[in-house]
């Protein structure tokens, strides 16, 4: 099996930039997490060109959230992967597809436009593609989705959690549709057995997962809420 991006575990390459997209591969097939903030895909399309992988190998593209930098790429990655399957959670399927115009920071909508694409499947909670498990873990968005592998122990934890200089941290507050909830999240997200861990913003952790993950719980509350 040839690795797409850059090798993180096996079977799990990583795109990364701004916002990190990933390849995770087994036996089952090609799953594309997120389609970063390139219009055109440049980021992904690339990695996929470097391997000698055909694009059209992706079967199943996972949103974990609507926001602007991880479902920009869609719409050309929907044009050029013809049968990849789309899949996000229903509260943001709206601003994904078009139904709602797409969240896009003031200072910006004069210069940029989020394409809507299709979506294949709505997914929550306790669903499964393929392998992996779908977590809902809400907060950052209403419908802020992580996947789960329970057999390998990764987790795409999308914005639910990111990276940020060897800490784990959530992103910038006023991102978030209610802070509160995303710090409750990360209560689900310790639950989950991890080894490894697939960010959407900052580097792929693979040492003492939970122990950082209780770090976070630990000084949430006064960082974020001020509580």
């Amino acid at each position: 099996m040839v690795m797409v991006g850059h090798p993180v575990v096996e079977g799990v390459g990583g795109i990364r930039g701004f916002v990190n997209a990933y390849v995770f591969q087994d036996e089952s097939g090609c799953y594309l997490i997120d389609a970063t903030f390139s219009k055109t895909a440049k980021p992904i399309r690339m990695a996929f060109e470097r391997a000698g992988v055909p694009i059209d190998t992706v079967g199943q593209l996972l949103l974990t959230h609507q926001h602007m930098d991880h479902v920009r790429g869609a719409s050309e990655l929907h044009r050029r992967a013809t049968g990849a399957k789309i899949s996000c959670h229903p509260a943001d399927a709206p601003y994904i597809d078009g139904r709602i115009r797409a969240q896009v920071p003031f200072l910006l909508r004069p210069f940029v436009r989020v394409p809507p694409v299709p979506i294949d499947r709505t997914i929550g909670g306790g669903d499964t593609v393929g392998p992996l498990r779908v977590v809902h873990v809400p907060g950052h968005t209403a419908g802020e989705l992580a996947f789960y592998h329970p057999a390998r122990k990764l987790l795409f934890s999308g914005d639910a959690v990111c990276e940020s200089k060897g800490r784990l941290v959530l992103p910038a507050p006023r991102a978030a549709s209610d802070l509160a909830q995303a710090v409750a999240s990360l209560r689900v997200l310790r639950e989950l057995e991890v080894e490894t861990l697939l960010p959407g913003h900052g580097l792929p952790v693979t040492r003492d997962v939970a122990g950082r993950i209780d770090e976070l719980i630990a000084r949430a509350p006064r960082e974020y809420l001020g509580a």
